[in-house]
């Protein structure tokens, strides 16, 4: 039997070529020695070298053999690099020792293939599935003269287009080394017109879709905030011109981790192209000491030829069965009601109860009490860090709550910010030490707060020890865990003078420390990641977390470009939408109640809306949409998402969700504004059965998928702004 995925050395022609019916990815190890990158891209049956240039030697150029003075790392396709050794590019690793010189001259040592995957020490990784094969190269080299080893893994698994990249640095000498740069992921190629992709925001405006052409020089985004932060996600693709989000070849990254990161492309002056990914090196320095090993986080490199959609599909299907929580992967989610844009910080065991009634009422599953409920918070200035019921605001204490929602047979949620901590609060005032502070300064407030310091054990320990004891007082369905704002103050009383650049890394491992025994302590509790938004919404974060809510900007008209962009790397369960009121609270627009409600309904769909004083047609206008989506949720949920019109780049925007089987799909679009010059849109949708005809339950109107494919669909123009046009195709022989 011809097995599902593949790696095989060629001891002859010293080539690793690892493959699945999706993919080939091929390396060479030159000379016994270097690992040079030679092909990524559609699965080939055999590789002899048909891409690879003459040889030729450039003044300059360093030859690292004499007797072959065209070899120079400058001009060869590299799987990693470092530093002063003929290769005047970015480097992947870099590396010094006790003396203060650079290290790191790396020759090959051995490689293994084995059948499982390399999961990183303390770090969030995919996660193998029961059944489905995998398999894991890893290739070790060895700096002989400092005594250092690197170990690069590669991992694939059969059902995936994906090779899941990380780095193991190991100090085998007898005196610490000091790890200064640790990317995940390196890979060269000639440079051939492709355009970069990336992804820039900020608070309220997460997920732009930037795409340019690749100049000469470095172009590099990252983050420096101690957070992955809305202004640079941790991602990056490469696309032929011509591709779009239907056609075309696309190879993208991205990184599973949450903290401080770093992107780059280079295009140097013989038209090679490297992209690298990794951690930040700025502001970064690990001290590694005899014996002990340094894990960069699993980089996610995926392969498409079907364009923008087809990557996407890729890294929904990836994460949705080997990243996210498994007891969460598919598994419905309850439709919620979150009390924050309904209450702000006026929250009351009379309000709140009057909330669960009428929640119920109307068809939520779950209400969630937002910021206000603890300490004596009124406002952002106090009591972070107090996680203690208020008393006069909840007088009986937060089971009232618990027990009337459950006489209602709805679910119960609450909010937690508990990597942060108030001036005004008893923890400050019991332990001023526990905020991350650089020694001789104040630190710097951020939305009237401080960031504790999770580089510390016995912080972890408390804030573990804290939750713990409140979620088995309170049984609760629901953690909403915010991060509010980012570090200004990389500094800890624990760490010593030649570990102070470990504090951004140290911070994140504590995190990850929390969340990892908080999710497993307790596995039936949804917890959703958030970040004033989408501040900190990345893979990392989506290994203990399944769901995120993406922004704070609830207008349905921002909102349509904001989940576009996420879509490109997060299937929609992962993405919270909720319908809000109007005038919107962010942006003062008004936009009618059909495309707020539509813009969520493809996502995680919740509300963030006064329920408490709706008028009766807000109230029948509610009912209706939530039976509408209940009666949809469970096809939507574990449907195929597709993007067909960009808001970035016109009056309109489109997506649908397709089952599997393409027998029926649900086309929701979009417009800007009304325009008397349009006399119709109209549009394509590529991803129908070309061989099935289709009726439009709307209408009635039937048509065949091929032309639905290649003709495309005339849509009238609707009077007013924002108008929303929602299609439900069927197969015809499929039950209307």
């Amino acid at each position: 039997m011809k097995e599902k995925i593949n790696i095989r050395y060629d001891d002859k022609h010293q080539t690793f070529h690892l493959s699945n019916r999706k993919f080939s990815y091929i390396m060479e190890l030159r000379e016994s020695t270097w690992l040079l990158h030679r092909y990524w891209g559609p699965k080939l049956s055999a590789y002899y070298g048909s891409n690879q240039p003459a040889a030729v030697k450039r003044t300059f150029a360093a030859a690292l053999i004499p007797e072959i003075p065209a070899f120079s790392l400058e001009m060869e396709p590299q799987e990693f690099s470092c530093p002063h050794q003929g290769d005047y590019r970015e480097p992947s690793i870099t590396l010094r020792r006790e003396d203060g010189c650079l290290a790191g001259r790396m020759q090959y040592k051995s490689h293994e293939i084995t059948d499982t995957l390399h999961v990183p020490t303390g770090l969030p990784h995919i996660r193998p599935q029961e059944g489905k094969s995998v398999k894991t190269l890893s290739i070790h080299f060895l700096d002989v003269v400092s005594s250092i080893q690197l170990t690069l893994h590669y991992s694939i698994l059969e059902d995936s287009a994906a090779i899941i990249r990380s780095a193991q640095i190991t100090n085998l000498g007898n005196s610490p080394i000091w790890v200064e740069r640790a990317l995940s992921a390196l890979i060269d190629t000639i440079y051939s017109q492709e355009q970069l992709v990336t992804f820039y925001g900020t608070h309220q405006k997460e997920f732009q879709l930037s795409r340019q052409d690749i100049s000469h020089g470095r172009f590099s985004i990252g983050s420096v905030r101690g957070a992955s932060s809305p202004q640079y996600p941790p991602f990056a693709a490469l696309c032929t011109p011509e591709t779009t989000e239907h056609t075309g070849d696309v190879r993208a990254f991205q990184l599973i981790y949450s903290g401080n990161h770093h992107v780059s492309a280079e295009r140097d002056q013989y038209n090679h192209l490297r992209i690298a990914i990794g951690i930040q090196p700025d502001g970064f320095c690990w001290k590694l000491l005899p014996g002990e090993s340094f894990h960069t986080p699993q980089a996610v490199l995926t392969y498409s030829s079907q364009g923008f959609n087809g990557m996407s599909q890729e890294f929904h299907k990836l994460f949705s069965e080997h990243l996210f929580p498994p007891q969460w992967s598919k598994r419905k989610r309850p439709i919620l009601l979150n009390s924050w844009e309904m209450c702000y910080f006026d929250v009351s065991e009379e309000k709140i109860l009057r909330v669960i009634q009428e929640a119920a009422e109307l068809g939520f599953e779950l209400v969630v009490l937002d910021d206000g409920w603890f300490g004596h918070r009124s406002n952002s200035k106090s009591s972070l860090g107090d996680w203690t019921v208020n008393p006069e605001k909840f007088p009986n204490g937060l089971m009232p709550l618990l027990k009337y929602a459950k006489e209602k047979g709805i679910q119960f949620g609450i909010w937690f910010e508990p990597e942060m901590i108030s001036i005004d609060s008893a923890l400050m005032r019991t332990h001023p030490d526990w905020c991350a502070q650089i020694p001789g300064y104040t630190p710097l407030l951020g939305r009237n707060q401080l960031v504790l310091d999770l580089t510390r054990q016995e912080i972890q320990d408390y804030l573990l020890e804290m939750l713990t004891n409140f979620l088995k007082a309170y049984p609760i369905s629901y953690v909403k865990w915010d991060m509010n704002r980012h570090i200004t103050d990389p500094g800890s009383q624990d760490l010593p003078q030649d570990r102070t650049g470990e504090f951004f890394h140290r911070y994140i491992l504590g995190l990850y420390r929390i969340l990892e025994e908080l999710t497993a302590r307790f596995p039936d509790v949804l917890f959703e990641n958030c970040s004033s938004g989408g501040g900190r919404f990345d893979a990392g974060m989506s290994f203990y977390m399944p769901q995120t809510w993406c922004s704070d900007n609830t207008d349905a008209l921002d909102r349509q470009a904001i989940q576009y962009g996420a879509s490109y790397l997060f299937p929609p369960s992962a993405i919270t939408a909720h319908v809000s009121a109007v005038p919107n609270h962010q942006t003062g627009r008004q936009i009618p109640f059909a495309a707020r409600a539509a813009v969520s309904s493809a996502f995680n769909m919740g509300y963030e809306l006064n329920i408490l004083e709706l008028s009766s047609e807000d109230r029948g206008q509610i009912l209706t949409h939530l039976a509408e989506y209940k009666a949809e949720q469970e096809f939507l949920f574990h449907g195929e998402f597709y993007r067909l019109h960009s808001p970035f780049t016109g009056n309109d925007c489109a997506w649908m969700v397709a089952n599997i089987e393409k027998t029926r799909a649900i086309v929701y679009f979009f417009v800007r504004e009304y325009d008397t010059a349009t006399l119709s849109y109209l549009l394509k949708i590529p991803y129908l059965n070309p061989e099935k005809n289709y009726v439009v339950k709307n209408t009635r109107q039937h048509f065949s998928g091929k032309e639905l494919i290649c003709a495309g669909l005339a849509i009238q123009p609707v009077q007013g702004d924002y108008p929303i046009v929602k299609l439900e195709l069927n197969a015809e022989d499929t039950a209307l």
